[in-house]
């Protein structure tokens, strides 16, 4: 699945783990202007698109093309052990050992940790929105659904027998 060119500008600062005032910095760009762009509001210059690529080492052409960061492995491999895995992990706030399923598990955690309730911070919403584009990019909306349902299901059982 790709994305436009906004959000995946935004997936790659985010994967790079740089602020806005970083890439702009980095860019040459000011960031107001790279708030626009992020937001889809701007249109950006081949210019601006060649320096936003070169500060995220990437290619303009990978941004343009709306390839997201990958993720440490094919998410559309995920077996149902693997998932269930993955599941596990996030209602028990655990960890897994295999780097993709980890990777996932912490973005189904941070996107189903503010769904059902009002994120107090405009930046908690903002995670919880890239870590939905992540997946939905690297497993596929069939895959995402699946992990919601599993993880909905998996939350109920696990609150009914510690109540």
């Amino acid at each position: 699945m790709t994305l436009p060119t906004a959000q995946t500008i935004r997936l790659w600062r985010m994967q790079r783990g740089m602020t806005q005032e970083q890439l702009a910095r980095a860019a040459h760009v000011p960031r107001p202007n790279l708030s626009a762009i992020e937001q889809g509001r701007r249109e950006l210059s081949l210019s601006t698109l060649r320096a936003l690529a070169l500060a995220l080492d990437t290619t303009p052409g990978t941004l343009v093309d709306g390839i997201t960061p990958p993720l440490q492995g094919d998410a559309s491999t995920l077996t149902r052990a693997a998932i269930e895995r993955i599941v596990r992990a996030v209602v028990r706030d655990a960890s897994v050992s295999n780097p993709l399923e980890h990777e996932v598990a912490q973005l189904l955690r941070l996107l189903t940790t503010q769904q059902g309730r009002r994120a107090s911070r405009r930046g908690s919403i903002r995670s919880a929105q890239a870590a939905w584009l992540r997946l939905q990019s690297a497993c596929g909306p069939a895959l995402l659904q699946t992990l919601l349902d599993r993880t909905k299901e998996q939350r109920r059982l696990h609150e009914s027998q510690a109540d």
